[in-house]
């Protein structure tokens, strides 16, 4: 049987001061020595010690805790030390901005609330709140401002999918292995496609909707187009109860979002049941609707505020 291997060991050279005397391991012997200088230096990290052997001037080293005799340093064990850098470690905390709307705003919103984290809702009712007052001051971090936007400690990301991908990394919401994650990339891509496709409906900024009746047509469209096909054949393909595997990832809150809107959508126009032909997203949409963990946010004034801008077509808010 092989030898145990011995654990590496952690050293703590906090109480280690310039002058103190110690003994300097070399060539099999040891030596008497003094600090030079202990470095905290990335670089240093292996060898943070410099040290003069007395009687050898000129042969001043760099040298780690293996080398050291002192009882200034403290070994350290591997567990111990992750217990202390994580007690150390400040708790994650967002600072969100986005309109005072459902829109993409709801996503995060459900996000945060879903892993209980510590976050800050900035919403923005009106141009002014953000042209005039919030975005220079998020220009000054990251020139690509826009809303939404996402700032945690020195970090400032913008642009939906960007700041998907950040939270999802800092939350574990991006998939468990690297078949999970590529495909939560590409639900993210796709179902942002299908939100062009409401934005379309609800805005007329590409005069596709200028009244009414217009709207109902577009809308009715839609619906009947089956915009959540491929979704479906995801849930059948994968077998699981959300998108990527056994619990939600950033994308199922946003593929959730816009089943949302799409069955308000239906309602307000009569339409027929959304989910009639896509049974499995039924279910899903159904299971992320009775998450203990969103019962709060469904409680609030955020799920109940209105899906579009003021600007937007007043057939559907």
């Amino acid at each position: 049987m092989a030898p145990k291997k011995e654990a590496a060991k952690t050293y703590d050279y906090t109480a280690l001061e310039k002058g103190m005397r110690l003994q300097i391991s070399a060539d099999g012997a040891w030596y008497a020595g003094e600090v030079l200088q202990v470095s905290t230096a990335k670089n240093r990290s292996k060898a943070p010690v410099k040290v003069s052997y007395k009687g050898y001037e000129g042969y001043d080293e760099w040298v780690g805790g293996d080398k050291l005799r002192s009882k200034a340093i403290k070994t350290v064990s591997a567990e111990a030390k992750k217990v202390a850098e994580k007690k150390d470690r400040k708790p994650l905390e967002f600072d969100f901005g986005y309109w005072k709307i459902r829109g993409l705003g709801a996503i995060f919103r459900m996000i945060f609330e879903y892993k209980g984290v510590k976050y800050t809702d900035n919403q923005y009712a009106e141009g002014k709140d953000w042209f005039g007052e919030a975005k220079p001051k998020i220009l000054e971090k990251n020139p690509l401002a826009n809303l939404p936007y996402l700032v945690c400690g020195n970090d400032c990301v913008c642009q939906t999918n960007a700041c998907l991908s950040y939270v999802g990394n800092r939350l574990r919401l991006s998939g468990a292995g690297y078949k999970a994650r590529i495909l939560n990339e590409e639900l993210l891509c796709e179902i942002y496609d299908v939100r062009n496709g409401m934005i379309e409906i609800s805005y007329g900024f590409k005069n596709v909707c200028r009244d009414a009746k217009e709207h109902e047509a577009l809308a009715k469209k839609t619906l009947e187009g089956g915009p959540f096909k491929k979704f479906e054949a995801i849930l059948e393909k994968g077998g699981t109860d959300y998108f990527c595997g056994k619990t939600p990832c950033t994308s199922d809150f946003h593929i959730w979002e816009m089943l949302d809107q799409h069955k308000l959508l239906a309602d307000k126009h009569k339409a027929a049941d959304i989910f009639a032909d896509i049974p499995k997203c039924k279910a899903f949409y159904d299971r992320f609707r009775a998450l203990p963990s969103l019962e709060k946010y469904f409680a609030s004034d955020d799920y109940k505020l209105p899906v579009n801008n003021p600007i937007a077509s007043p057939h559907f808010m």
